[in-house]
């Protein structure tokens, strides 16, 4: 059978599987339905298709997709292969995508549901945890690290992780950000907001427009794309946030902080905290942020220890 060299989305390094023209072709389907009936943005969609690829060649090697003989053992083979896996910590991703794969089975008639019961959720608690931090000198580091003697583009990454610091826009925005979303007359930034799909308009500050002008003028290469931040190879937009990030994790290295998952999001972090410091309310940085729900903004509280320690209660039993 035929087969086809499957290199999209893989970024982590990994050897790249070798699919059949079946599950290539079924992946691409799968792909179209997440995209025009569930919606879903292309990193959602990518994360999705590349756990569907390996269950995929794990479950059916030669492509011969019988959805007959899929079963709740299959799945349950799958599901502890997943949590063998070390390389990641646990997460529901994996399942999330196989009970999206078996309601687009279901959608097409292909395989009624009721075996993605066997599907777990990894219960995670809502702000269970501290988010990571940088301190204001740990931010200063970074931006001034994104240009170093491996740089590439020392102006646009520079640029990108300045604009993520200064204003928290996801690097996804950053990556779509065009050209014709920069009112410079009126210092705004207009946000198309990949995620929750509500735009919102941002301040550009002095020294971000700045940024943005000075790579524009002196390195962005002449490209008929209005996206702002290209690849000067190819004179395109970047594939996604990833590389977004890619860029963000590089400025984290050189700075000598250990880089997390989300290094850009980890700098959305320490634009949100420092707006709850200056005093902004939480509607105010949910809108800045592009957050449906203060659920979402209510994580920063965490990280103004000092002002939470003052509002603690004292435990029973202890001095006045």
């Amino acid at each position: 059978m035929a087969s086809s060299h499957q290199q999209s989305g893989n970024t982590s390094g990994a050897p790249a599987l070798e699919l059949s023209t079946h599950i290539v072709q079924f992946v691409n389907e799968f792909d179209s339905f997440l995209e025009s009936v569930r919606g879903l943005t292309h990193g959602t969609r990518r994360k999705y298709c590349r756990f569907i690829k390996r269950f995929l060649a794990e479950w059916e090697p030669t492509g011969q997709l019988d959805w007959s003989q899929l079963s709740a053992k299959t799945l349950r083979s799958y599901i502890r292969l997943e949590q063998l896996t070390e390389s990641r910590r646990p997460s529901n991703s994996p399942f999330v995508a196989l009970r999206a794969m078996l309601r687009y089975l279901d959608f097409k008639g292909l395989k009624p549901l009721g075996i993605e019961a066997v599907i777990p959720r990894i219960r995670k608690w809502r702000h269970a945890a501290l988010p990571a931090r940088l301190s204001v000198d740990d931010v200063e580091k970074v931006i001034a690290c994104a240009v170093n003697k491996a740089t590439v583009h020392p102006l646009r990454d520079r640029t990108i992780v300045l604009l993520i610091a200064r204003t928290g826009i996801r690097a996804s925005e950053a990556a779509r950000l065009t050209l014709d979303d920069i009112d410079w007359g009126n210092a705004i930034i207009h946000v198309r907001n990949v995620k929750s799909r509500h735009d919102r308009d941002l301040p550009l500050a002095q020294e971000v427009g700045h940024a943005l002008l000075t790579y524009l003028t002196r390195e962005r290469p002449r490209s008929v794309d209005r996206t702002i931040f290209l690849s000067t190879q190819f004179c395109r937009a970047l594939a996604d946030s990833s590389t977004i990030s890619k860029i963000v994790r590089h400025a984290l290295t050189h700075a000598n902080i250990k880089s997390p998952r989300g290094a850009a999001h980890l700098l959305r972090h320490v634009a949100a905290t420092n707006m709850l410091k200056g005093g902004a309310s939480f509607k105010n940085i949910a809108d800045v942020l592009g957050h449906r729900s203060l659920e979402s903004t209510a994580i920063y509280a965490k990280l103004d220890l000092p002002a939470l320690s003052g509002m603690a209660m004292p435990w029973p039993g202890d001095a006045p």
